[in-house]
């Protein structure tokens, strides 16, 4: 009599441990966000669970502060030159991002019209009925400009001679406090006197003369003088600190050889920096709040990225600085918890205290 064979039972836990495993495929099958993150995750384990997994924060955003009281205006450097048709200026030695650059062109006729170069801006330009004429401009340095050149055409059968100046701590929103000029004919130039509203100006006292270069004019330094390229004429400039507020005295200079001619006379005073820049930084915070905290990223200019933790995961806010004038700066922000990051969020400032 042959004896029948009863199945055997799978253990109750064996059962199970199959059930979960169907399940796990049936979910993975069904919900494309699943099979996409465990792709993802067997792809990228170091990332793909961040992004899934951490809110990022929301809705960042940086705006300037200024610290105060500003260092005063000072003299960095100054380059001069002459040429026949358009004027080549090189930036002057150790400009910084952040400085304001000032420069003189003077030439032989006002005839043709000297346009702004790209990036500068018309302080003033004044001239004598025989068609001498100085034009004075300004910029905002900016990153790696320290070995740049400035061309300032004038036609190709006019005389020129200039000069530029590198000013550290003056004011990047409104740098020119205020200037005048005077012209005449006669050996002795006269650079006009202005009148400040703000304390800790610096004066730039600048002269143009059809015959000959001058000394600057008295009580000022001087910062250059140069002779035109034919010989005759030529320009030169000097600059003083003046406390201020108020009105800043007449500056002369008389002709080395005594023989009267043609001249220009210009003062522009300098606005002093209303303080060193910081960034202040707010977002909305992630909408993960069993996340650690944030990281947040600072960079400028191509150097090494600075990177720092900011805690709790409930902050909306910080600040980051000192800061340089006429720098361009991005930050970056994201959420993390231990190995897992948020995507990132990114904004840009440039400071211009």
């Amino acid at each position: 009599m042959t004896r029948s064979r009863r199945a055997r039972r799978l253990p109750r836990r064996a059962l199970a441990a199959v059930a979960c495993a169907l399940g796990l495929l049936a979910l993975t099958v069904v919900l494309p966000g699943a099979s996409a993150r465990f792709s993802s995750v067997t792809a990228n384990p170091a990332g793909a669970w961040a992004t899934d997994g951490v809110a990022p924060p929301t809705g960042l955003a940086a705006s300037q502060a200024c610290s105060a009281p500003a260092p005063s205006i000072a003299f960095r450097s100054a380059a001069s030159a002459t040429a026949q048709g358009s004027l080549t200026l090189p930036a002057p030695a150790g400009t910084r991002a952040g400085d304001v650059l000032l420069a003189q062109v003077g030439h032989g006729t006002s005839a043709v019209p000297l346009p702004e170069p790209p990036g500068w801006t018309l302080v003033r330009r004044d001239s004598y009925t025989s068609g001498l004429t100085s034009a004075v401009f300004w910029k905002k340095a900016v990153d790696g400009e320290g070995s740049a050149t400035f061309a300032f055409p004038a036609g190709s059968t006019v005389t020129m001679a200039g000069g530029v100046a590198a000013y550290s701590g003056v004011s990047l929103t409104n740098p020119i406090e205020t200037s005048d000029g005077l012209s005449g004919s006669d050996t002795v130039i006269r650079t006009p006197g202005v009148t400040t509203t703000t304390a800790d100006t610096e004066l730039i006292r600048l002269t143009t003369s059809a015959r000959e270069p001058h000394p600057a004019p008295s009580s000022t330094t001087e910062r250059w003088r140069q002779l035109a390229v034919t010989g005759t004429g030529g320009v030169s400039a000097g600059d003083e600190p003046f406390p201020g507020p108020g009105t800043a005295p007449v500056r002369t200079t008389s002709a080395p050889s005594g023989v009267a001619a043609s001249w220009v006379g210009q003062t522009v005073a300098l606005r002093r920096s209303s303080g060193t820049p910081s960034a202040v930084l707010s977002w909305t915070a992630s909408a993960s709040p069993w996340a650690t905290g944030y990281r947040l990223e600072r960079s400028a200019g191509g150097a090494t990225p600075s990177t720092r933790s900011i805690t709790p995961i409930g902050a909306t806010g910080t600040t980051e600085g000192p800061l340089v004038n006429g720098t361009a700066y991005t930050f970056r922000l994201w959420a993390y918890k231990g190995t897992w990051t948020s995507p990132v969020v990114s904004t840009t400032l440039t400071p211009s205290c």
